[in-house]
């Protein structure tokens, strides 16, 4: 130990062998100095390992597909979703034979014929996923006062007997609110007319002629699939129009017809509105003995955007808390085998896009890549509903190219969504 004097003194002294004075501790600064060096050394090189370990390392220069990673699954749960399939309920077939069309479409759309007084049973009805009213007449039980003339071969038009209506709407209202998905056809509008009466507009209340229609096609994804028009063949007489108002549903077709007293009218004949959780799928043409390649093409999309409902409004409601405005809706279909589909979206501003598949987790495995101007191009996979960001897009052409990896059955269907920010 150095004395202030200039003397060095063993450690252990008190006093300076010098001078005598008290010693105290002298603080060696260039040793600290030296310490302190080699310390900020050893984190330098722990950071340098550590950002090995991470994987960290400098962007490379230059364009490349961004390969994103796959949506963790839900934190609380820390497991995916188990695969199933939908469950699918038809009534029986009298004027539109839904089941047949299932039938052709694989295992995927296995379903189960269930008697028109189910839709009295809230409890049976929750067994499904999807129910199909088609097109036909009423048991007998459910008539009340007679109001109207026979047509068809039916007895007659009648008012539903009190408890047959408050069953009807409590039942199909609860199976929609909860999230199930109604489609209804033709003479089953009557089904609507009670249970959701104040989507009904009953200035559009008709019925039709024999006759065939040249439908305008509104709907963006349909027009790609039948294009602007379709003729639909009505071969039946007093075939319901679709009477909603216009501000609570989206029409689909739509075109003039004749009605039985031969008016001349023009209105919805195809449409989709939602009620608190679920969906409704209205349509005045159905499956009828004879159809054209285009009626049947139809008549697929109407079992497509059927089982795709309630993904697609879940689609619709999480792009909108987003911040997007969905522009454009596809509604695809993969099986074994299928090539890679691809659709192109004009953007017509800069800013941010966003790009959605959605589907159901039912054991199928897609991949989407988008690419677009200036070479950008991203891509990822998934087995249910995931989405592609662009956030500086700029306008031109936009192609999504989807492949499907794995499906679980045959005509399995999807639906591809793409937003701009509002």
């Amino acid at each position: 130990m150095r004395c202030a004097c200039g003397k060095e003194n063993a450690d252990s002294a008190a006093r300076c062998q010098q001078c005598g004075r008290p010693l105290a501790r002298v603080t060696n600064w260039r040793r600290l100095a030296i310490d302190a060096a080699v310390a900020i050394g050893l984190l330098a090189a722990v950071a340098v390992v550590w950002m090995l370990d991470t994987g960290a390392a400098p962007r490379e220069n230059g364009l490349k597909t961004d390969v994103l990673e796959e949506p963790a699954p839900d934190a609380e749960t820390a497991t995916p979703v188990a695969a199933r399939k939908l469950r699918l309920a038809v009534t029986p077939p009298e004027y539109d034979d839904m089941g047949k069309l299932l039938a052709t479409l694989g295992s995927g759309y296995d379903h189960t014929e269930i008697s028109m007084d189910a839709l009295l049973n809230a409890d049976r009805l929750a067994q499904y996923d999807v129910v199909f009213a088609t097109c036909g007449g009423v048991p007998d039980a459910w008539l009340g006062r007679r109001i109207g003339g026979a047509e068809r071969g039916a007895p007659g038009s009648f008012h539903a007997r009190r408890w047959i209506a408050d069953g009807l709407k409590r039942a199909l209202r609860s199976f929609v609110g909860r999230g199930g998905t109604l489609y209804v056809s033709d003479w089953q509008f009557q089904l609507l007319d009670i249970a959701f009466p104040e989507f009904i507009d009953a200035s559009k209340r008709a019925k039709g002629a024999v006759q065939t229609v040249r439908a305008e096609v509104v709907d963006p994804g349909l027009i790609r699939r039948l294009g602007t028009t379709v003729e639909l063949r009505f071969d039946k007489r007093a075939w319901f129009p679709a009477a909603f108002k216009d501000s609570e549903v989206t029409t689909y077709l739509r075109g003039p017809f004749t009605t039985l007293e031969g008016r001349q009218m023009t209105g919805p004949l195809l449409v989709k509105f939602p009620f608190e959780n679920g969906n409704v799928i209205f349509t005045s043409f159905h499956n009828e003995t004879q159809n054209t390649q285009t009626e049947q093409e139809l008549l697929r999309y109407l079992v497509f955007t059927t089982v795709t409902a309630k993904e697609e409004a879940n689609v619709r409601r999480t792009m909108v808390r987003g911040g997007f405005s969905p522009k454009e809706r596809n509604l695809l279909s993969a099986s074994t085998g299928s090539e890679p589909v691809t659709q192109d979206y004009q953007c017509q501003r800069p800013g941010p896009l966003q790009f959605v598949l959605g589907f159901e987790p039912q054991g199928a495995r897609l991949r989407l890549a988008v690419s677009g101007p200036g070479g950008v191009r991203r891509e990822q996979e998934g087995a249910s509903t995931f989405h592609i960001d662009v956030p500086d897009a700029q306008p031109g052409t936009w192609r999504s190219t989807i492949t499907p990896l794995e499906v679980p059955f045959q005509n399995f269907p999807f639906t591809l969504t793409i937003g701009e920010k509002k």
